[in-house]
């Protein structure tokens, strides 16, 4: 698929041994999960500090999406006439008097009653800079907009429907879209002032190591500022796995390549396989792969406008699959896509320079705007052998083609009986 020949592994003793550390390492991380659970499990009140990630209000009462500086995410609900708490730290007791957790529900992220027993000062950089950034807007949509481009943070569920039925919740969501972005901002200036201090001081070093060195140092200052966004690190993960094949000259834009990665992720971060974000991320990478192992010979502008429609159309089976919002904008996602690649960087300087709201009278007009809205849900017995010619894929050009031809037939079948929301 590239000019890297060299396998990632010269037999499939060194996969079985490969396979067996990652195993263990899985099951160590999971017993360490086991043990937090046990910790909240063995007592009847539980109190811990928690960030809280979400917040919005349905019928008369609040639902809270917490984390646990004991790295668990959990759910509760409040009839308190809460304050917005996105963000903000909290001492919160766990009561469990009604509800059993068991521990796929634990790793999942569960539900339980709960008493806040007060709010901690908010004293972080992070909510500094989200004050800096919000003081730029006037509008709240916008507000949260921003603050999830930049920061992560948790938007409403109106702002996140919108997004939902305009096919653009993958820009928002913070994941290894942003994440290469940035990496690629650091590198390219990194690269242009090491340069001449390379030349003058430096000559027998290797360039190109030295730039993703520095990538990966100030990506994981990144993370570490926003806290633990599992869309992040796992894009940080595979990142770094990259960069490690890349210096070895092992072969990195191949399926098994990617298989391991996605194990080599799992053993680190077990509770991750219960996440449908770290699933539809995946499937986004495969079909970027599928796409090149069949058309890596195109001019690379016209590769990178075809494989923006060619991810959006393979991944609409999987997408829907868990959530059903659909509306024809979406038609426009991918070219969106290709336009925020160039916007991004331009919306950080704006920020910095303290000039975020210039767009802002733009993006409100985009985001009123009023189109239809549908139901577009795909079955699971679909989905199954959507998967499976999706693999098959890989080896047989004929399987390909019939994968196409399933793709257009499900989404043209899809379209002829749409339901209004």
């Amino acid at each position: 698929m590239n000019d890297f020949k060299v396998p990632l592994f010269k037999s499939n003793k060194e996969r079985l041994y490969v396979f067996i550390a990652l195993f263990l390492i899985f099951l160590l991380n999971l017993s360490f999960e086991y043990y937090k659970y046990k910790k909240i499990d063995s007592s009847k009140y539980f109190t811990t500090v928690a960030e809280v990630l979400n917040q919005y209000r349905k019928k008369n009462y609040y639902v809270l999406k917490l984390k646990s500086e004991d790295s668990f995410a959990f759910y509760t609900t409040s009839k308190e006439d809460l304050k917005d708490l996105r963000g903000r730290k909290v001492e919160v007791m766990l009561i469990k008097t009604r509800f059993k957790i068991n521990f796929f529900d634990f790793l999942k992220g569960f539900y339980t009653v709960s008493y806040i027993k007060g709010v901690l000062p908010d004293t972080s950089i992070k909510n500094r800079v989200l004050k800096v950034i919000s003081l730029q807007h006037e509008n709240s949509l916008l507000k949260e907009l921003y603050n999830a481009l930049f920061l992560a943070e948790p938007i409403s569920k109106d702002l996140r429907e919108k997004l939902s039925f305009l096919g653009l919740s993958h820009l928002v969501a913070i994941s290894g879209f942003h994440l290469g972005l940035i990496a690629t901002i650091i590198f390219f200036i990194f690269y242009l002032f090491y340069k001449p201090l390379h030349q003058r001081f430096f000559p027998y070093r290797n360039r190109v190591f030295d730039a993703m060195v520095v990538v990966s140092l100030v990506t994981l200052s990144y993370l570490v500022f926003l806290g633990e966004v599992p869309s992040l690190i796992r894009a940080y993960v595979m990142m770094v796995f990259g960069f490690f094949l890349f210096f070895r000259n092992i072969e990195i834009l191949s399926f098994e390549t990617l298989l391991w990665a996605v194990l080599v992720i799992l053993a680190l971060f077990p509770n991750l396989f219960f996440s449908v974000g770290f699933w539809l991320s995946v499937s986004g990478v495969f079909y970027i792969y599928l796409f090149l192992n069949y058309f890596k010979e195109l001019n690379k502008w016209l590769m990178f406008i075809l494989m923006n429609f060619w991810v959006f159309f393979a991944m609409i089976p999987v997408v829907h699959y868990f959530f059903s919002n659909f509306s024809y904008m979406q038609f426009f996602s991918p070219l969106i896509s290709m336009i925020f690649t160039a916007l991004y960087p331009i919306f950080i300087v704006l920020h910095i320079l303290d000039f975020g709201g210039v767009l802002d009278q733009y993006l409100l007009k985009f985001f009123t705007m009023d189109f239809a809205k549908f139901h577009f849900e795909t079955p699971f017995w679909f989905l199954l052998f959507y998967i499976l010619i999706s693999i098959l894929s890989i080896y047989k050009k004929r399987v390909f083609y019939l994968f196409i031809f399933v793709n257009i037939s499900f989404f043209i079948y899809q379209i002829t009986k749409l339901q209004t929301v």
